[in-house]
């Protein structure tokens, strides 16, 4: 996708008079491309039908932001991107203060920009609770729109180290505000609807999932393999992603099928390296890239017989759709939504936590592995998570709500 940074907002291409305004908690910026990629394509598939602006207000973590930065970006003809970058300070119960305060004064400012610049959005569309949703809230309260929440995260499972029920008072009420003013819930798995309807409250929704960019990640055919079965594991190799248990249940699946390779390809720690070794796996059979750009996963997707995860918790990792579009299996532990995507034609779940069953899961795999039509597997994830898939289905949303406003 072609991008064109500007100076000032004038200098934005947009004659659009319906628009929605995009308001991501998590979205990538020109200090780490990473975070919130996947809303990043989400408003990308709404723009191929309802054009976006795209508002990101985000604070930065690393110091190297001194005051207010803000960047204006033409990513398509139907999409602008304005983002506002504000600076943390040393001392943490100031900044938690002055964050907040920054934040909703910014907010306001710029949201008030837009609002003059291009006139009022028709639809309000938040990413993730926190931040994106809070500003949906406001925003919805203070110019009478609908508005519509997109949300990813893990804190809703009781897995995740930051379990909602075990944060404090406020950050409570907060997502409770949020989700009980929304218009409608868009959560990419029937799985997290269910865990937010336990904790909180049932709210009208409709399940979307998360998009693939199909124009890197699609079918194509494999170089020679040289004799070699390769594994890819593709994440950040935190605790949450266990990769310790991963390693050790490549290396008993090993000693029974020398012939095979496990590629694990993302950021990691010194000590999961040191892990590997320790464990007898050298380069030759656990290979690290460490993090590598967008693109550069789907070519070494392509050079893959399998993707595996063997993550604690999980909503529904992204990896494993452009895995399916790649038309690759994959193994992984039904762990949040994965269950409602994988099934015998494309893969294997397996219980978190069980060695055993990874270890059964990659003989099962390697065996059967010509078992599993990889034409079939593109074919059917294309249609489920395209831009263009996706796209209809948010907007279809965004229909619905306009024809039943009553705010």
């Amino acid at each position: 996708m072609a991008q064109s940074n500007y100076t000032t907002i004038n200098d934005l291409v947009f004659p659009f008079k319906n628009y929605v305004l995009a308001l991501p908690g998590w979205y990538p910026t020109w200090l780490d491309p990473l975070p919130g990629d996947f809303n990043q394509r989400h408003i990308i598939a709404a723009g191929l039908q309802m054009p976006q602006i795209v508002l990101y207000i985000g604070k930065d973590q690393s110091g190297m932001v001194k005051k207010v930065e803000t960047r204006f970006n033409q990513l398509s003809k139907t999409v602008i991107e304005i983002r506002v970058i504000y600076p943390s300070l040393k001392n943490n119960y100031l900044d938690a203060f002055n964050s907040n305060l920054t934040f909703f004064r910014l907010l306001n400012k710029f949201s008030s920009l837009i609002k003059k610049r291009w006139g009022p959005p028709i639809l309000l569309h938040s990413y993730i609770v926190i931040r994106g949703g809070l500003a949906g809230l406001l925003l919805s309260k203070k110019w009478k729109l609908p508005f519509v929440l997109t949300e990813n995260w893990t804190i809703y499972y009781p897995e995740d180290p930051g379990y909602l029920p075990r944060r404090n008072k406020f950050f409570r009420w907060t997502v409770n505000k949020v989700y009980n003013n929304l218009t409608r819930f868009l959560p990419v798995t029937q799985n997290l609807q269910a865990k937010v309807t336990g904790l909180i409250k049932e709210v009208p929704y409709t399940v979307i999932p998360n998009v693939v960019e199909t124009g890197t990640f699609y079918l194509k055919e494999k170089p020679a393999a040289n004799g070699t079965f390769r594994f890819i594991h593709v994440s950040t190799m935190i605790y949450q992603k266990n990769p310790e248990g991963l390693l050790r249940g490549f290396k008993a699946f090993n000693l029974q099928h020398p012939k095979t390779l496990l590629l694990m390809v993302g950021p990691y720690e010194d000590k999961v390296l040191q892990y590997a070794r320790q464990l007898g796996l050298g380069e030759d059979v656990v290979k690290f890239t460490g993090a590598v750009p967008y693109k550069k996963v789907a070519e070494l997707l392509f050079s893959a017989e399998a993707l595996v995860l063997f993550s604690r918790y999980e909503n529904l990792p992204c990896v494993i759709l452009e895995a399916f579009c790649c038309g690759i299996p994959v193994i992984s532990t039904k762990v949040g939504g994965i269950a409602e995507v994988i099934n015998n034609e494309n893969g294997i779940l397996i219980t978190n936590e069980k060695e055993d069953e990874l270890i059964e899961a990659f003989t099962t795999l390697y065996s059967g592995y010509n078992n599993y039509n990889r034409e079939k597997i593109a074919s059917a994830a294309f249609t489920k998570f395209s831009c263009e898939a996706v796209g209809q289905q948010i907007n279809q949303v965004y229909e619905d709500v306009l024809s039943n406003n009553k705010l």
